[in-house]
């Protein structure tokens, strides 16, 4: 058996729920046992599974923790740096989520050369200290960001947020939302011949915004009750505009 274990200060406690919650449901292949446990300064959690198991294992708990960098971290990062401009919450949140999704696989390729699990791996301390080049980089986004966006109102804001999307890489190639009254079920198409699977339910505008933008779908599809008003679906409407569709439910 070979062990992996995770350790963050208990402040952080929040990371540990992030990977633990994300990571048990795509693990069970390996045969992992997984454990918890915390002592007055730190909450663990292990991994132990057969030695054919440990690569794919590794590779599973290392997406994971990317995915918190780059969906959980760097979008508070971004936040505390940027000033919001004359827009609403919603279209500032939505362009945080862009920002930080523009060069995710530059940031991507650099984290996995530096997540190893040698010894216990603590994730805050990772963090703090070794994310420093990546830092830098988020910082000057920042900045650059920040004085551009003195220049934008609300319409033109938008028209930023729909270039940032447009020179993306697409990762589905249809995304499909029916909407449920205040609730949002969202699917999504890999490419044209592949099955539509459901990925999400979304209880807010900008919750479904988010899952959309994650997917970065080439079409959007979206079923509405006639007469409904969704911010979230004239959001999306804008971004995308030709690319989505809107159809009425019967």
């Amino acid at each position: 058996m070979r062990e992996i274990a995770l350790a963050v200060g208990v402040r952080n406690r929040e990371m540990i729920e992030f990977l633990h919650a994300n990571i048990k449901s795509k693990i069970d292949f390996c045969k992992t046992i997984i454990t918890s446990y915390s002592d007055n300064n730190f909450v663990y959690l292990l991994f132990a599974c057969d030695k054919e198991f440990i690569v794919p294992c590794e590779a599973i708990i290392r997406d994971i923790i990317i995915d918190y960098i780059e969906s959980v971290y760097k979008i508070n990062y971004l936040k505390k740096r940027i000033k919001n401009p004359l827009c609403d919450t919603l279209t500032f949140n939505a362009y945080i989520k862009v920002l930080a999704l523009f060069d995710r696989t530059s940031d991507e390729s650099s984290l996995n050369k530096i997540i190893l699990f040698n010894q216990t791996f603590f994730l805050d301390s990772f963090i703090e200290f070794r994310l420093t080049p990546l830092k830098q980089h988020w910082n000057n986004l920042a900045e650059l960001s920040s004085d551009n966006l003195t220049l934008f109102n609300s319409g033109t804001f938008v028209d930023v947020i729909r270039f940032l999307i447009n020179t993306m890489d697409n990762i589905v190639y249809k995304v499909k939302i029916v909407c449920h009254g205040d609730n949002f079920s969202v699917y999504n198409m890999k490419n044209k011949n592949a099955r539509i699977k459901k990925i999400a339910e979304c209880n807010n505008d900008l919750d479904l915004i988010i899952n959309v933008l994650n997917s970065c779908p080439n079409y959007i599809d979206i079923y509405i009750n006639q007469g409904e008003p969704y911010e979230a679906v004239s959001f999306l409407s804008n971004v995308f505009a030709n690319r989505l569709k809107i159809y009425m439910k019967n």
